[in-house]
């Protein structure tokens, strides 16, 4: 016969065990609500569509600081390209390239690296509040292929035709 003190000790580990998992689970989940503000940063740098304004000319305020992209006037729609990054928490250089208003190509990021190099001394590290500057020029084709190749892109390490290109 089982002794009755096993039997209980096996359903207290089972039911702290199930608690535990309920628990974590529930946990790890995001909350829902944001702050407005904060949700609309996040689906702008998110690349989110709200980035892209359906108007013939970017306002003021749009247009200090920024550039639009060729692609984007050709189509209709106006994408600011950004000159200057405040660096957030959780950003890495990859992640800063690859949104829509920056490059819109993660492999691009050894630019801003590269235009940094000053106030980024490791660029595995970035801290809040620092400012980037966003090179929009000076580079030609051939020199954005090797920067792609070195930082990981596949053959033939051309950009796609949606990236905003830093070229002349």
């Amino acid at each position: 016969m089982i002794n009755c003190r096993w039997i209980g000790v096996f359903l207290n580990t089972f039911v702290i065990l199930g608690f535990i998992f309920v628990f974590s689970g529930c946990a790890a989940q995001p909350t829902k609500t944001v702050d407005l503000q904060q949700g609309v940063a996040a689906e702008q740098r998110a690349g989110e569509p709200s980035q892209e304004v359906k108007t013939s000319a970017p306002t003021e305020k749009q247009a200090v600081g920024k550039k639009e992209s060729a692609a984007a006037k050709e189509s209709g729609t106006v994408v600011c390209l950004c000159e200057q990054y405040t660096v957030r928490k959780g950003d890495s250089l990859w992640w800063i390239a690859k949104y829509k208003d920056i490059y819109n190509d993660p492999f691009l990021w050894p630019i801003i690296y590269e235009a940094n190099r000053e106030i980024i001394k490791n660029p595995k590290l970035l801290y809040p509040g620092q400012e980037l500057g966003i090179p929009r020029e000076g580079y030609v084709l051939e020199e954005i292929k090797s920067i792609r190749k070195k930082a990981g892109a596949a053959k033939p390490y051309l950009p796609s035709r949606q990236a905003n290109l830093p070229v002349d």
